[in-house]
């Protein structure tokens, strides 16, 4: 009898636990999950003796013409405009001290990449160069409760008739997504967080125990390469059959460890992978 209220309980919680941590269906991923996405475009010199800046215009030509997907990074200027770029601040890539939402794109505009003739791009002139030749993989940099990044970006995709799937680092960032795009197919980053001091709060510790995965039920889970066997993360995929993509894959010898230990596609930098895989129109 005493092992009947154990028992109980212990069930009780474990649904709870899985109800918790269960993605939505993967069924609208089967066109994107094997694909090979160039990170913030086809940057560096691994095809060209021209160096090409990350997410830059011509970074994303050349993974069109290579056929590989693109990943990449979306910011609101202070004027209120989409613009693609990875880091919150300026200093790296232009060597402008300051953050992207503390100018506008005029003043963006001045500035250049990594030392190119590339200025930072808008999403908009992005998906005009794109036109739908390859799937793009969107990463929305949100982190806190302001949503402004992501209803913009909703309002500029949602009349973009390529195709493409968006993730973030934080399960909150999908709210537009889900009341305006719901077809569109979410997925989350996922990481060790804690091991960066910024992350150590009570949210991200829900976040990298995909505890918030009911705040919307993601399709595929965008992993950090190193982190293939990071509990729960082979129960969700072993359960549920979640699509899996590997970040930031840097080598034919990591792209088939990625393989071998189960991810479906990668997120990949500083290398040029065998065989583009292009994406079959008619697949659902």
């Amino acid at each position: 009898m005493i092992a009947v209220y154990i028992a109980i309980p212990v069930a009780v919680i474990l649904g709870l636990w899985v109800l918790l941590i269960a993605p939505g269906s993967s069924r609208g991923m089967k066109k994107f999950k094997n694909v090979k996405y160039a990170h913030r475009g086809l940057h560096g010199t691994v095809d060209s003796d021209t160096f090409a800046a990350e997410n830059s215009l011509t970074a994303f030509s050349r993974a069109v013409e290579h056929g590989f997907g693109i990943e990449l990074d979306v910011h609101v200027t202070k004027d209120g405009e989409v613009v693609v770029f990875h880091d919150d601040t300026l200093t790296r890539v232009t060597g402008k001290d300051g953050k992207i939402k503390d100018f506008t794109l005029a003043e963006l505009r001045e500035l250049r990449l990594s030392g190119t003739e590339d200025t930072i791009p808008t999403l908009r002139e992005v998906l005009d160069l794109v036109g739908g030749k390859v799937p793009l993989l969107v990463e929305i940099k949100e982190t806190g409760f302001d949503h402004t990044i992501s209803e913009k970006t909703v309002e500029i995709l949602k009349d973009y008739q390529g195709d493409y799937i968006v993730e973030s680092f934080s399960p909150l960032a999908f709210g537009a997504f889900k009341k305006r795009l719901p077809e569109i197919q979410r997925g989350f980053l996922g990481d060790k967080l804690t091991e960066n001091e910024q992350y150590r709060s009570f949210k991200y510790r829900l976040i990298q125990r995909f505890f918030l995965n009911i705040a919307a039920r993601p399709a595929f889970i965008a992993m950090n390469k190193n982190r293939a066997k990071m509990f729960p993360l082979p129960l969700i995929k072993g359960l549920f059959g979640t699509a899996t993509l590997a970040w930031t894959v840097k080598s034919q010898n990591e792209e088939a460890e990625a393989y071998k230990n189960g991810f479906d596609g990668i997120i990949f930098e500083g290398y040029l992978p065998e065989g583009a895989v292009k994406v079959d129109q008619n697949e659902a």
